[in-house]
């Protein structure tokens, strides 16, 4: 759950990796299953907001307070009226049926393993019959492979925010290759430019990853019938040993 500093600075971050928008695919996605949308994790709103604004019925699902207070703030600078869930996935109840579902940004990895198959289950439940599903996954081949030393604190990101004030990120991990888990330990600050920190806040994330293989089970298992993939935020990009794999799949 992200909230608090973490929460203030994650889309500062992801506007600072300009290779991994995935905009083009989920409005691709979405213009295929035309209709009633759902986001699960929407987060801040980043990629929600732009869709409502050109025109796609999304709603979200978030289970941090700070973020939906962050996505709302925006949509009223916006003019945006978004409907956005203040809920864990599990216990989100809604009469609503939807045309397409959405799990962007690595989302679906920051749940327990065990918890995983119940969410792809859940939204199948939410889906109606034909209904499309979007996933995106990384696979932390740096840290797999040993390129990123474990244990040592790494410079991960940085930015400079509009009072001319730097936001920093630094990263550490350890790795359970045979669990499949990466944990890792976020410390981000705010600096003034004598380097000077005014704010910070440490965080611990695990996070679960899967092969493609994996991934097509899970979804034959919950209802969902695997149509393709596209690799690196490209689409027609069909590596499946690349760091980012969008899936996509139909209801059964």
């Amino acid at each position: 759950m992200y909230k608090d500093l973490e929460a203030r600075l994650h889309d500062l971050f992801w506007k600072n990796e300009p290779d991994a928008d995935e905009s083009p695919l989920l409005e691709k996605f979405l213009k295929k299953h035309p209709g009633k949308a759902l986001e699960l994790g929407c987060g801040s709103g980043r990629l929600l907001l732009p869709l409502l604004k050109k025109g796609f019925d999304i709603d979200g699902v978030e289970i941090s307070a700070d973020m939906v207070n962050l996505l709302q703030h925006e949509a009223q600078k916006r003019k945006l009226s978004p409907q956005v869930y203040l809920s864990d996935i599990s216990h989100f109840q809604t009469t609503e049926k939807y045309d397409a579902l959405a799990i962007p940004a690595f989302t679906l990895q920051l749940f327990p393993r065990e918890k995983v198959l119940q969410t792809l289950v859940k939204l199948r439940q939410l889906a109606r019959q034909e209904a499309g599903i979007y996933i995106t996954v990384f696979i932390p081949w740096s840290e797999i492979l040993d390129e990123l030393e474990p244990g040592v604190w790494h410079p991960d990101k940085e930015a400079t925010l509009p009072d001319g004030t730097i936001a920093r990120c630094k990263t550490r991990h350890h790795i359970d290759r045979t669990s499949q888990t990466l944990s890792r330990d976020h410390h981000y600050t705010v600096s003034d430019k004598s380097n000077a920190t005014l704010e910070e806040q440490h965080v611990h994330q695990d996070l679960e990853w899967y092969l493609l293989p994996e991934l097509k089970l899970m979804l034959h298992q919950s209802g969902w019938n695997f149509s393709a993939y596209d690799a690196d935020f490209s689409i027609g990009n069909n590596d499946s040993d690349a760091s980012l794999l969008t899936l996509y799949a139909s209801a059964v």
